[in-house]
């Protein structure tokens, strides 16, 4: 099966370069080779656009300088899935990358032989050096999900089938959460994913991360509150 990686970006204060080279390298080496990379910009420089050149040849790349919805990492995460034409779409975050070389083979197998529409799989942590690795995370669900209890981790542990987003995309008005409504409304939509119990992806963890960058506003109580009460109403839940 094709897989579409799914990328959104940004200058990510001067990094952006950095994570994204990060990002290929593993990409290069994954053992499943029928893929497509779908790279969605919102970089105001073209550092990312100079690393993706020097990738082009190594394996297939779509890219999008995208000047819509600057800073909105959910819209930006939405036009990269725009852009997917594989049969299966993997969603990576760019700060983020593969931890094990048969990653993509891993998921096509469960894809191949299972009938679930959406996969997610176990990841890691590294503090920003990209060599050490702690913190091993096994995905889970639970009912309080939509109050952003994170039990499957970031999105770069998600993929599904490409019909999915037809139905269901990253909510443009949820930011510190935008993962926890995705997972829950794709329950809604398709019930529960194949919880692959297996290690693929790496989370970094970083000054400079959206998570960090939401956590450390002096509203961040009354954001995440309010984020919370629109999700519940958006699903027709009390609050």
């Amino acid at each position: 099966m094709k897989i579409s990686i799914a990328i959104p970006t940004w200058d990510y204060r001067g990094r952006g370069s950095e994570f994204i080279n990060d990002l290929f390298r593993t990409i290069q080496i994954q053992s499943h080779k029928d893929f497509e990379v779908c790279i969605s910009d919102h970089s105001k420089e073209d550092e990312v656009f100079k690393e993706v050149k020097q990738f082009e040849n190594k394996f297939k790349i779509i890219y999008s300088k995208n000047d819509k919805n600057i800073g909105n990492s959910p819209a930006n995460t939405n036009a990269a899935l725009d852009l997917c034409t594989g049969d299966i779409i993997k969603v990576m975050f760019q700060d983020d990358f593969f931890y094990d070389t048969e990653a993509l083979e891993k998921i096509n197998y469960c894809f191949e032989n299972n009938e679930q529409k959406w996969l997610v799989n176990g990841c890691n942590h590294t503090q920003d050096d990209g060599y050490n690795f702690f913190n091993e995370m096994y995905p889970r669900w639970n009912p309080q999900i939509l109050e952003g209890v994170n039990t499957i981790s970031s999105p770069s542990v998600v993929t599904m089938r490409k019909e999915c987003i037809e139905t269901v995309k990253f909510d443009e008005k949820i930011f510190r959460t935008m993962d926890c409504e995705f997972y829950f409304h794709m329950n809604s939509k398709f019930n529960l994913p194949y919880f692959l119990d297996d290690v693929l992806i790496t989370n970094r963890i970083h000054s400079g991360s959206l998570t960090e960058e939401h956590t450390g506003r002096k509203d961040y109580e009354d954001f995440l509150r309010k984020e919370i009460k629109y999700s519940h109403n958006k699903h027709g839940l009390e609050y």
